[in-house]
């Protein structure tokens, strides 16, 4: 089961073990579900409405958010290997 970060506005977001780069979090609005990419917000799979988009968007931007979610994403996927590159490209071990 994935552990879920937030119910907000009618989304569900959650972030998955046994996963694969980037790193994102998988959003899902009703029948819809899209992986968001964490670094630039942009939809990597899926379809969820611009407005929900949006929605999620704000939220990534909220304090430190991103880089817990990454830090959280690398604690469930242990065989990735983080890396701070400025491109966002992580190798694996």
């Amino acid at each position: 089961m994935a552990p879920i970060l937030e119910y907000l506005n009618g989304l569900r977001i959650d972030i998955y073990s046994r996963e694969h780069l980037p790193v994102h979090i998988h959003v899902r609005y009703g029948e819809k579900e899209a992986l968001i990419d964490v670094r630039s917000s942009k939809i990597l799979m899926g379809n969820i409405p611009s407005r929900k988009l949006k929605i999620i968007e704000v939220w990534l931007n909220e304090g430190e958010r991103r880089s817990l979610i990454e830090k959280n994403f690398f604690e469930l996927n242990p065989h990735l290997k983080f890396s701070n590159t400025p491109t966002g490209e992580n190798e694996k071990k």
